[in-house]
């Protein structure tokens, strides 16, 4: 029985992230999935927020940033396909802390629900980077 599966995150733009792990978090809309090698097929939509691929039983971790879309689980693959990624690396800390502090502000303004869905997800995705930037 296999201990790993492939993941492979693709935005519009690039493949972000080709590569094994061996256990996987991913922020869907009902909350996040857990997800382990000979996992039951499965699509889900993603939300914004912070993926998390344990590489190797030692222990290892890669932290990526996503944006909304899907997810596609199916024999020991895992192929998410969203608007962003960005590996922890690639983060700019100080441009996602600004982006922050700028939806925390919108959120305490506005009272329109699109503006208001639109900062929310925008917090979302600005903690994300923050968290994915964060060394453990």
């Amino acid at each position: 029985m296999a201990r790993s599966f492939k993941v492979v995150i693709v935005t519009p733009d690039r493949t972000a992230y080709e590569g094994e792990a061996v256990a996987a978090t991913i922020p869907g809309q009902a909350g996040y999935l857990g997800v382990w090698a000979n996992h039951a097929p499965l699509v889900a939509a993603v939300s914004p927020g912070l993926v998390t691929l344990r590489t190797d039983e030692a222990g290892n971790e890669q932290k990526l940033a996503v944006g909304g879309g899907f997810v596609e689980i199916s024999g020991n693959v895992v192929n998410l396909m969203t608007d962003s990624c960005e590996l922890a690396g690639e983060i700019d800390v100080a441009r996602a802390q600004k982006a922050l502090d700028r939806a925390r502000e919108r959120l305490s303004h506005v009272e329109a629900s699109l503006d208001r869905e639109r900062a929310r997800l925008a917090q979302s995705r600005a903690l994300a980077r923050l968290k994915a930037a964060r060394k453990n």
